[in-house]
């Protein structure tokens, strides 16, 4: 994925069993360490107007355009 990027995920928002879908572009990444990995998290711009951190490797991830 790269800047510019119009991505779709899912996350939970509440203890329901439905998660939410979410839509943004992505502004940037960077490169976080653990103690037993490297992930890249994405800085997106979402649809409802915040800045949100999302992990490259989320199960539901997609790039849309």
């Amino acid at each position: 994925m790269k800047v510019g990027d119009l991505i779709r995920w899912r996350w939970y928002l509440s203890t329901h069993w439905d998660k939410t879908e979410f839509t943004g572009v992505v502004l940037g990444s960077r490169i976080a360490k653990t103690d037993w990995e490297k992930v890249r998290i994405l800085s997106v711009f979402a649809s409802d107007g915040t800045v949100v951190d999302v992990r490259e490797d989320e199960a539901r991830l997609e790039v849309i355009t």
